[in-house]
């Protein structure tokens, strides 16, 4: 999940030629609505941290909620995560069990 077509479309590419299946959002919405359906589905969850429609922290509380053995893994990412991440909104992330947090330009590998 990232607004900007032209990283989803990368990532996706990318984890698609090591083998994943994927599906690949620009709206969080639809994002949210696809995961509620088709949880057992999902194994992985990337979504980008600045988002319109809806926050980054409301979409992954609402997974959660669906998610709440915490069965699948989130990884956050962000242009700007060192410049906006202040230890208490990096706490909320922490209760919601994110996984990982990467920063923007990220290399492909690092989504192994």
């Amino acid at each position: 999940m990232d607004d900007d077509k032209d990283t989803a479309y990368t990532f996706d590419l990318y984890l698609k030629s090591l083998g994943f299946s994927t599906k690949s959002f620009v709206n969080p919405i639809e994002a949210l609505n696809y995961f509620n359906k088709n949880l057992t589905e999902c194994a992985l969850i990337i979504t980008d941290y600045a988002m319109p429609q809806m926050s980054d922290f409301d979409l992954i509380k609402k997974i959660r909620e669906k998610d709440q053995n915490y069965d699948r893994k989130i990884i956050l990412i962000s242009a700007t995560i060192k410049d906006n991440f202040t230890i208490n909104y990096y706490n909320k992330f922490m209760e919601l069990k994110v996984d990982k947090f990467l920063e923007k330009p990220i290399p492909l590998d690092k989504l192994k």
